[in-house]
């Protein structure tokens, strides 16, 4: 019964493991991978030694691999150094999915990994100098081990939910607040698989759980490389049209009155031309973030796009003109305190148009080509 059940255990962990590898094989082959494939691809391997580890202990728990003070050291090492790692890496790749810009230097990176890596260093220490405090006479490990060994992974999830969740309740991404608290509760779901298993060891569901979730991830993901716009990382024109259709799906009484924003920079084409094309990125990015924080300034929910170009949409479910016509002076503003505030040598400004939209997809073209016309009258005013 023992070896049937060893067996099965290490049948589903290398079952897993191919699941990973799979994963690691299509992020490898992908050409122009961001820094945040790179650490999904990190955390893939972390899993996959995971459990390259976790079938190793279970032959030292059920005496197929001799259970000695090393056997039982070097497993348990592995495993927490692991489990930091798979953690360490989910805090930086959802930091990376959900646009935290400190995060995308490498250099902040590696701070934010520090407390695996001082966990690591504590149980070497204190399997190498002080094995009595981690290891009993039974060779069975101690309330200490499980306490350093938790220690770092608690707090990385802890920090993780409460920053997700916190982004998850903005106004501005009340249209992707699914994928933000998806990204909150799967460390959660993970964290408690692996309870339930350490409770009830008679079914590996720890590497279950893990490999279903991280493919779920996994698919999302692929989802956003053809929704997200790769440069503002704002929703892109196919995302776009799936919202329109989406919102215009629902039932009749939830169809509010909504306005369309068109943005339009100006002189955008003078800033690559005289600045260079790299500038001109910098531009849009700071155009990108203008829109976020004057969105997230307000009551309004919003939906923000990249239309094309240095063109964006916002979509607002309101009918009150008056704060559409505010929202559009606080974008205004939002981008000129940035462009200063970056300390670029050209003005960074934008011609707006909106109109009405009564929520139906058949009205969507009509309200947009008003916008545009709205958005073209504003430039003819300003030259």
């Amino acid at each position: 019964m023992v070896a049937d059940y060893t067996f099965f255990y290490i049948e589903s962990n290398i079952i897993c493991i191919i699941v990973f590898v799979m994963m690691v094989l299509k992020e490898l082959s992908a050409a122009g991978r961001q820094t945040k494939q790179l650490v999904f691809i990190n955390i893939c391997f972390s899993n996959i030694l995971y459990f390259i580890s976790d079938i190793g202990w279970v032959q030292v728990l059920y005496d197929f691999i001799p259970r000695t003070r090393l056997t039982v050291s070097a497993f348990n090492i592995t495993n927490a150094v692991m489990l930091c790692l798979i953690t360490g890496y989910w805090f930086v790749y959802v930091e990376l999915s959900q646009g935290e810009k400190y995060i995308t230097k490498t250099k902040l990176r590696i701070y934010v990994l520090i407390p695996a890596m001082l966990n690591t260093l504590v149980l070497l220490v204190l399997f190498l100098f002080f094995p009595n405090t981690v290891i009993d006479e039974k060779t069975n490990v101690t309330i200490v081990y499980y306490i350093v060994f938790l220690f770092v992974p608690i707090f990385y999830i802890v920090i993780s939910c409460i920053r997700t969740f916190m982004r998850a309740f903005r106004r501005e991404n009340y249209a992707v607040r699914g994928q933000y608290i998806l990204c909150g509760v799967y460390p959660v779901m993970i964290s408690v698989f692996g309870v339930i298993q350490t409770i009830w060891f008679s079914a590996p569901i720890f590497c279950f759980a893990t490999t279903l979730m991280i493919l779920y991830v996994y698919i999302v993901s692929l989802h956003d490389q053809v929704s997200v716009d790769d440069l503002t990382h704002l929703n892109n024109r196919s995302q776009l049209k799936k919202y329109i259709v989406s919102e215009s799906g629902k039932p009749g009484g939830d169809k509010a009155n909504r306005f369309i924003l068109m943005i339009d920079l100006n002189k955008f084409k003078e800033i690559n031309d005289q600045y260079g094309h790299v500038e001109g990125d910098y531009a849009l990015r700071r155009a990108a973030d203008a829109l976020r924080s004057a969105c997230a300034g307000n009551e309004l929910k919003t939906f923000i796009a990249r239309y094309g170009g240095d063109e964006f949409i916002i979509v607002t479910k309101t009918d009150d003109e008056s704060l559409v016509r505010a929202l559009c002076s606080c974008i205004k503003a939002e981008m000129n305190r940035l462009n200063t505030e970056a300390g670029a040598e050209y003005d960074l400004t934008a011609s707006i148009g909106y109109s009405s939209y009564c929520g139906d997809i058949h009205d969507f073209q009509n309200a947009l080509a008003k916008a545009d016309e709205a958005l073209y009258e504003e430039k003819k005013n300003r030259k």
